[in-house]
């Protein structure tokens, strides 16, 4: 009774063991993260940050002095080349107005005087008592031409000063200043009352306006001097405005600085010693496609990024797929050896940063595992 009892236990257990080994998985099995080339094209850009701004940008002075009688235009206003947009009313000292009087005056005796002059020897001539090439006759018309030229000058000077025109002459004097160009104001300095100094003033000259040609935008930037190095003229550019982050806009690199930023500054503020190593340069685009149906505004904030080197139709791998052996790439592919995979040895090309050209060693569409994923390589 007691062995059928121990047969029958000794084959439950057996049993049992059977079973337990069929439902467990073996130890061998591998499971790995893969992925399959693609293909794609790679760029490898320069970043630069800056703004767009009007191409030609125009600051507005005067040259004579005065107070603000008129604004005849706002800031946002388009204006042509000659439209008015300012008037300037006169405020002499009395010591300039007397002084400016008393030379008139005198300008006015001056040609009274060579007046008087010239008759007596026109009297002269007249009578044959002196020939008509007599140098003192011919002098005396030269001084009366002079004085009358001088007289029209000190006029036209106390007109200026007293009214703010004078229209003395076939030229019209005003205190009016035109707009320069065609363009938008983009900023007002003075309102009415404001007092005026002139360019010709030993003070620095008031800045009135500001105006632009609002249809010819660029982009002002700076890079660092890693890819300044690889910058030339002519290289595609694509735009992001900071108002508009979804929209790529197109352009050209047109002017790359000869001279870093850092040094321009340390010789506009007589420094010495530079706070940090890194140079910037400044970077210039241009030829800019801007969309008909956006606001553009002058300094919006902007990122050009600047293609530096492009390959189209590239089979491409994420760069955290691949395995570095002492500096050489590899790809894991699986196969049924103990570890799962093996090493295959593969030549790049150009990468982003975060996926690579793959120039040799695989095949396109091929699976490889993702070797970030794999532990103990």
């Amino acid at each position: 009774m007691k062995k059928r009892w121990i047969v029958v236990a000794t084959l439950s257990a057996l049993t049992a063991a059977g079973i337990y080994t069929y439902k467990t998985p073996t130890s061998d099995a591998h499971h790995f993260t893969t992925l399959t080339t693609k293909t794609a094209t790679i760029e490898k850009q320069a970043v630069a940050v800056g703004k767009i701004i009007p191409a030609q940008a125009v600051k507005i002075k005067s040259q004579i002095e005065g107070i603000v009688d008129k604004v005849y235009v706002h800031v946002g206003d388009k204006v042509t080349a000659g439209s008015p947009v300012i008037k300037l009313r006169p405020n002499p000292t009395p010591q300039e107005l007397t002084k400016v009087t008393a030379e008139l005056l005198k300008s006015k005796a001056d040609l009274d005087s060579a007046k008087s002059k010239l008759a007596n020897l026109q009297r002269l001539a007249a009578q044959k008592i002196i020939p008509p090439n007599y140098d003192s006759y011919i002098q005396a018309k030269a001084d009366v031409k002079t004085r009358m030229a001088e007289l029209k000058q000190k006029q036209q000077e106390l007109d200026l000063l007293s009214k703010g025109e004078s229209g003395e002459g076939a030229t019209k004097l005003t205190s009016i200043i035109y707009a320069p160009i065609n363009g938008t104001i983009l900023a007002a300095k003075v309102d009415v009352g404001e007092p005026i100094t002139s360019t010709v003033s030993s003070q620095a000259a008031t800045e009135i306006m500001t105006m632009a040609d609002m249809n010819n935008i660029i982009f002002k930037g700076s890079v660092s001097e890693h890819d300044a190095a690889k910058l030339t003229e002519g290289m595609p550019v694509e735009l992001t405005l900071s108002p508009y982050p979804d929209l790529k806009i197109a352009g050209t690199l047109t002017k790359v600085a000869v001279q870093s930023d850092k040094l321009n500054e340390d010789k506009n503020n007589n420094a010495t010693q530079s706070k940090s190593f890194d140079n910037g340069f400044a970077v210039e685009v241009s030829k800019i496609n801007f969309p008909k149906d956006i606001i553009l505004r002058s300094g919006f904030t902007a990122t050009a990024q600047i293609t530096l080197e492009q390959a189209k139709d590239a089979m491409t791998v994420p760069e955290r797929a691949l395995y570095f052996k002492s500096n050489d790439p590899f790809v894991l592919i699986a196969d049924d050896s103990e570890t799962g995979y093996k090493k295959v040895p593969i030549k790049i090309g150009l990468s982003d940063g975060v996926n690579v050209q793959v120039l040799s060693g695989i095949e396109a569409n091929q699976s490889i595992i993702d070797a970030s994923m794999v532990e103990g390589l």
